[in-house]
């Protein structure tokens, strides 16, 4: 019996340690259109207006997985899994701008960078990660 007990627990503990809660980050998007800031919207993948692409569904937990909540910049990667990367890209295509990250609302982007390193091209796609701050500027 006390054999049974043991191998229930290591069973649990085994499946508990093995088991993907995903993530929650908060990398923060500044954007400047000709040297004034730019507001991120908030509600970006909550309200169906800022919602364009579905595509990442699978690994939201009840909105987009890449989200903001007000227009502070904070973008909210919260996905159930930790073995995907997720992009500014992606971001972008929910929000419904270009994935590619060529424009915003219209406006080229001119520059990116990530904590102060300038990204080698402005439509450079970015890994998202906790706490990095991305700078877009856009001109236009």
């Amino acid at each position: 019996m006390l054999s049974l007990v043991a191998l229930a627990v290591i069973g649990v503990a085994f499946v508990a340690a093995s088991y993907d809660r995903g993530v929650h980050w908060h990398p923060i998007l500044s954007i400047t259109r000709n040297g004034s800031p730019y507001t991120v919207p908030a509600q970006i993948g909550i309200d169906p207006s800022l919602y364009k692409d579905h595509s990442l569904d699978q690994y939201g937990i009840g909105m987009a997985p890449l989200h903001t909540h007000d227009t502070t910049g904070k973008i909210h990667v919260e996905v159930n899994t930790s073995h995907r990367d997720f992009t500014l890209h992606e971001f972008l295509a929910i929000w419904g701008q270009p994935s590619d990250g060529s424009s915003i609302d219209g406006h080229p982007v001119t520059s990116v960078t990530v904590d102060g390193v300038q990204q080698a091209s402005a439509k450079g796609d970015v890994v998202l990660k906790d706490g990095e701050k991305i700078a877009m500027t856009l001109s236009g």
